[in-house]
């Protein structure tokens, strides 16, 4: 059994998916990280067909007719629709391998930890429909740290913050496992929400979801702005009931995301709470690491070293590293031995207690 697992993990293509809220990196071995498509789906309300997907779907957001709905699947790391899960599970595969492979291929997901049975049930049987061979589930926090290059088989602390679209994962690895962890439903969405909202309460200025992500991206920050001039947008004044356009400054971005991210590093700080001490004096020299789209906001490593008192940096490529430790941790044996144990058949486990009970008659009979 073993040795056709074996021969199978060494002929079966391997592609590795980090299933994110807002956007799905899909690494194949031998080609990289092959594309990132937006999680989005596109249907058609009538008939109830799908229409496009990835970023096709993402560009119709706010300029569909009402036969057409732009749908995201995932909400706050959690599978909001299992069929359009399904539909974008199935074609992420189908463009990953172009033609089908002689030998199915073997696929990982990382998903967030607060994932249930079900939703990877679905995600199972959507991989297997589009042709998987076989299925395996990672969790993103542990995932991002073997793709920000973390030593997490060895005997000392390492810690990740995966700042994604739904949720941010935390935790602290050691020896292959979780020490401590814990998955927060705050990430990229929570804070356009947030300046969305923000504006609209104190500018009487209403934006849509693509306009708060693009002023998240260009004023976004936490701790100290940094002197960026103002960017004009487009949207409804809501006092006036029409179409205008607002000069939106960087301290209204900065505002409007201090507290979401205020609950983030209470969190972080709660988990460090949690580690045994002699790991987290492992972190005070080796410091954490800052993965997802959200390490990439100004001034977040900086404020969140202040505050915490342990070194913070960010991953060299932050929204990539669930997808590439996922694909390290496929392609690595030990590692994925140690994840996934294989089970023994039932002649391997009569063969491996005959072998142990004559290790141990010629013990006694040495004695």
């Amino acid at each position: 059994m073993m040795l056709l697992e074996r021969l199978y993990a060494g002929l079966a293509p391997e592609i590795s998916i980090d299933l994110g809220t807002a956007n799905t990196p899909v690494h194949v071995r031998g080609h990289g990280i092959r594309f990132v498509e937006p999680t989005f789906v596109a249907v058609d309300t009538d008939s109830g067909q799908i229409v496009t997907v990835g970023e096709g779907a993402k560009q119709m957001i706010g300029r569909t007719p009402r036969s057409i709905t732009v749908i995201r699947p995932l909400r706050n790391g959690v599978i909001s629709n299992y069929r359009y899960t399904e539909a974008l599970v199935s074609q992420l595969l189908s463009r990953a391998t172009r033609s089908r492979p002689l030998v199915p291929p073997r696929v990982i997901v990382g998903i967030p930890d607060a994932a249930t049975e079900v939703e990877k049930k679905a995600v199972r049987e959507a991989a297997k429909g589009a042709g998987a061979g076989r299925v395996y589930f990672v969790s993103q926090a542990f995932a991002a740290a073997v793709g920000a290059g973390l030593p997490v088989r060895e005997p000392r602390g390492s810690m990740i913050v995966d700042i994604g679209g739904g949720t941010t994962e935390i935790a602290v690895i050691s020896l292959g496992g979780l020490v401590a962890s814990r998955s927060l439903q705050i990430g990229g969405d929570h804070l356009d929400d947030a300046i969305a909202q923000h504006l609209r309460t104190t500018r009487g200025f209403l934006i849509g979801e693509r306009t708060a992500e693009s002023l998240k991206i260009r004023l976004g920050y936490y701790g100290r702005p940094r002197g960026r001039a103002p960017m004009r947008v487009m949207g409804q004044d809501a006092r006036a009931l029409r179409p205008g356009t607002l000069e939106v400054r960087e301290e209204d971005v900065g505002a409007a995301m201090a507290e979401p991210l205020g609950q983030v590093i209470d969190v972080v700080r709660a988990v460090l709470e949690q580690t045994p001490p002699e790991l987290v004096r492992d972190l005070a020299g080796n410091g954490m690491v800052l993965a997802g789209g959200g390490a990439a906001i100004a001034g977040l490593a900086e404020t969140m070293e202040l505050i915490t008192g342990i070194p913070v940096r960010v991953a060299d490529r932050p929204m990539l590293c669930v997808a590439l430790g996922a694909a390290e941790i496929l392609h690595d044996a030990a590692l994925f031995a140690a994840l996934f144990p294989t089970r023994q058949s039932l002649i391997g486990r009569w063969w491996r207690s005959l072998r142990f009970g004559m290790r141990e008659s010629s013990s006694s009979s040495s004695r």
